[in-house]
């Protein structure tokens, strides 16, 4: 019962949550003494972490990150079985795998990440994946 409340409950909180923008960082860039930004300050990069938290075959809801032409997203999943789909902004399919991926944006807009859990499983299926765009 504690199980079923505690899945309840962070499907809720992730169904709540908002799109992630990737836009540029609200903090002033740094320049070196030539008044140059370095190539590491270049390469901000902003990671974040989600859970999901899927009975067998349950889809989890389409995760929403947008993406500057140029910008790279990296999905790195773990868990029991994390197979999952990403979608361009036409909500077309542009990979879909269990292994960590790099995807470049061609043009602004949003990609979708989706995860499925197998049939296969009887319990929940635990995914951890964590998102760097760069």
């Amino acid at each position: 019962m504690k199980k079923q409340l505690l899945s309840i409950s962070m499907l809720a909180l992730l169904l709540s949550g908002a799109p992630v923008n990737a836009s540029a960082s609200t903090h002033a860039q740094v320049q070196d003494e030539a008044g140059r930004v370095t190539m590491e300050q270049q390469k901000q990069e902003k990671q974040f972490t989600k859970y999901y938290y899927l009975t067998p075959g349950q889809l989890s809801p389409k995760e929403a990150i947008y993406l500057k032409k140029g910008q790279e997203l990296r999905i790195s999943p773990r868990g029991s079985f994390a197979n999952y789909t990403v979608y361009n902004a036409q909500n077309k399919q542009i990979w879909s795998g269990t292994t960590g991926i790099i995807i470049k944006a061609d043009a602004d807009g949003y990609r979708y990440v989706q995860f499925q859990a197998p049939y296969s499983y009887e319990d929940q299926n635990v995914i951890v994946a964590t998102y760097t765009i760069q």
